[in-house]
């Protein structure tokens, strides 16, 4: 039996959807709930002395905790400065953070490869890496100071306008194909039939779903995150739908 740790603060949105995969399928694997708090750098530490697999990291407290304790780390943690994956690999523990992928992913399966994006809300880690198949990406921000560090952070070919108002948004939906929300104000009227959400957190209305043609929801792009997560920890690659999730929008 192969044992993966699971770091999580007491309210979890991971665990009962990975257990569900594993129980769903038959896997070899159990998960080991454990809430390190400030201890994560013996939590990381005693990772391989316990014959663990690795561990995944849940909340941004522990993802930045995580990445200071482990020992190595890929290039995606190195940028991002978080680890949301631990794996152990002879003896050893090598950190790396895989959101940016999981986005990757889910922004290719749904046939957004290539993209003119529009994105609503703060930067996140890892935001380079996460958009790196899209053609052009546009901010809403709410001066041109924030929306332009939003834009330095992508490569120069990517970077789009920054917009300071809703009229100006209204202008540039014609040329835009998917909608990244990431927190704040979306206002339904921007988004046409044509256009695709991706919904990082839930919108203020749900009537944002009905709106456009295409949607990723928040509990889909979970789904393909946790797969993500687990191909790379325990080398165990199961489809989104694997990972059952309870209430939310659906894909």
């Amino acid at each position: 039996m192969t044992c993966l740790a699971l770091f999580t603060p007491s309210e979890s949105r991971w665990h009962d959807a990975l257990v569900s995969a594993v129980h769903g399928h038959d896997l070899p694997l159990q998960i080991l709930r454990s809430d390190p708090g400030d201890e994560i750098p013996q939590a990381v530490s005693g990772l391989a002395p316990l014959s663990l697999v690795g561990a995944l990291v849940e909340g941004r407290d522990s993802q930045i905790a995580s990445y200071g304790a482990a020992p190595r780390r890929e290039a995606e943690a190195e940028e991002a400065g978080r680890v949301d994956a631990l794996k152990v690999q002879f003896g050893a523990v090598t950190g790396n953070y895989l959101w940016p992928e999981a986005m990757r992913t889910a922004i290719e399966h749904a046939g957004f490869s290539g993209a003119r994006v529009l994105w609503l809300g703060d930067a996140a880690p890892g935001l380079r890496d996460a958009l790196r198949t899209v053609r052009a990406v546009h901010v809403w921000q709410s001066s041109p100071t924030a929306g332009e560090a939003i834009l330095q952070l992508l490569p120069a070919p990517q970077r789009g306008r920054v917009l300071l108002n809703q009229a100006q948004v209204e202008a540039m939906m014609v040329e835009v194909d998917l909608v990244v929300y990431a927190g704040g104000g979306l206002p339904l009227g921007i988004l046409q039939p044509y256009h695709g959400l991706f919904a990082l957190r839930e919108p203020p209305l749900q009537d944002a779903y009905l709106a456009v043609e295409q949607v990723i929801s928040p509990g889909y792009f979970l789904q393909v995150y946790l797969s993500r997560l687990l191909t790379w920890v325990a080398e165990i690659d199961l489809p989104p739908d694997a990972f059952a999730l309870h209430g939310g929008h659906g894909s």
